[in-house]
């Protein structure tokens, strides 16, 4: 069954979007979305997960996002015209993704799918607010927080992401300290060392 994160788009709308929609599969660590690429197409995660960063001239990534089934990519151009994307988003397991152009979804909105119009254009302005929310957050973060409270609470919060595994002892995440270092802006060697602290302090407990 698809899955949608959003409290307005019913599953039955959903199907009806996706069935215009163009499906392809991903493998994993490959790139769907490259900076510098056109902006001019709507994405739906229908199965897998990706992370979207942004890359400086020395190929350095930070993570803005991990985005799972259920959640929409792109969902900007539906408001506003870019010309180009400016982030680098990549599978980080075997994925498929639904994609439709802007413009066929705008004809759509205006004919077929008009009735659903209000709904769906509510779903991705949810989605865009959550996102925005993110986003402040995480610069109060980058500004007011130390790296060990950054990486506690990304830590946090990936224990609330669809793939977190419940254990006895709490939650379970695979993330690596190269990831985590690209979330919070700092080094894969940094994000260890506080790992390590944070394992001698009992918090948690790191494998690999």
């Amino acid at each position: 069954m698809l899955s949608l994160k959003s409290k307005y788009i019913r599953e039955e709308v959903l199907d009806r979007l996706l069935a215009h929609c163009h499906k392809r599969r991903y493998s994993s660590k490959q790139s769907v979305i490259k900076p510098g690429d056109e902006a001019d197409r709507l994405f739906f995660i229908v199965e897998g997960s990706v992370s979207v960063c942004i890359v400086d001239n020395d190929d350095h990534e930070i993570v803005l996002a991990y985005l799972s089934k259920g959640d929409f990519i792109g969902e900007v151009g539906i408001f506003t015209e870019l010309e180009a994307r400016n982030v680098l988003v990549k599978t980080r397991e075997a994925s498929q993704l639904a994609e439709i152009g802007y413009a066929k979804l705008k004809q759509l909105l205006d004919g077929e799918l008009r009735v659903y119009a209000n709904e769906i254009l509510l779903g991705l302005g949810e989605q865009l607010a959550e996102r925005l929310l993110a986003t402040s957050r995480k610069v109060g973060q980058l500004a007011f927080l130390d790296v060990t409270g950054r990486i506690a609470r990304t830590l946090i919060d990936l224990c609330k992401e669809p793939d977190a595994m419940t254990h006895p002892d709490g939650m379970q995440i695979r993330v690596t300290r190269q990831e985590l270092g690209r979330i919070v802006g700092c080094s894969r060697e940094m994000a260890g060392r506080v790992l390590k602290n944070l394992e001698i302090d009992g918090l948690l407990t790191a494998r690999g």
